[in-house]
């Protein structure tokens, strides 16, 4: 068995695992570590996630995700909407930042409202995309004025917050342009890139990171 033949063979081991759906409906083609996914699954949420497990498989270069999102035609914007601010007030972080608002047009989910951090925003695409009938999300959602902090601040109160958790601070820089967290340096393993990046999101007045962590080779 070749290499690409591996890579689809783990990808679609992966696929299954994760949820039986995707192994049916759901197909893998891989050429020079070049990945496509095509098929049929429910919402736009599982065609992101499917792309997800796609990208961490080992070898895979790219991935281009044709997967198409089966529409009901009963189902109207007006149903998408009621979808989405439904599941927009089960998030975890509803009663934090109270009510959103969502535009709904042809599927496409336009959100708004303000948020106090990117891992707020990140949840709320998230629950929007798993709302049925949802092609794509746009977020228009905006940093509270009260969290809107100066760039200098904004670094300290990310390191502090990465400070709680088991990294090598030294090995890490970190940057911030007008809301915007870069992170960059050396860290052991994935979970910590991963952990890392999840620390900066949950900081008030971060409204995007940009993650260049690197993985430290092993000797």
């Amino acid at each position: 068995m070749n290499k690409d033949k591996i890579i689809e063979k783990n990808i679609k081991e992966k696929l299954e695992k994760e949820r039986v759906s995707y192994g049916v409906d759901v197909n893998v083609r891989c050429i020079n570590g070049h990945v496509t996914l095509y098929g049929i699954v429910d919402n736009l949420s599982e065609k992101n996630h499917a792309q997800k497990i796609a990208e961490s498989v080992e070898g895979v270069k790219k991935v281009e995700n044709n997967i198409t999102i089966a529409i009901d035609s009963k189902i109207t914007d007006k149903d998408i909407k009621q979808g989405v601010l439904r599941n927009l007030q089960n998030s975890k972080f509803h009663e934090e930042i109270g009510e959103l608002g969502a535009d709904v047009t042809d599927g496409t989910v336009t959100l708004y409202g303000k948020i106090n951090n990117a891992q707020q925003e990140i949840e709320s695409i998230s629950q929007a995309a798993q709302a049925m009938g949802v092609k794509s999300v746009i977020s228009k959602l905006e940093l509270n004025k009260e969290h809107k902090i100066d760039d200098v601040s904004l670094v300290n109160l990310v390191v502090q917050k990465l400070s709680r958790y088991d990294l090598s601070l030294p090995d890490l820089v970190i940057t911030a342009n007008n809301g915007t967290v870069t992170l960059s340096g050396y860290v052991n393993n994935l979970k910590e890139k991963e952990l890392a990046n999840e620390a900066a999101q949950s900081v008030n007045g971060v409204k995007k990171v940009i993650n260049h962590i690197k993985i430290r080779e092993k000797s």
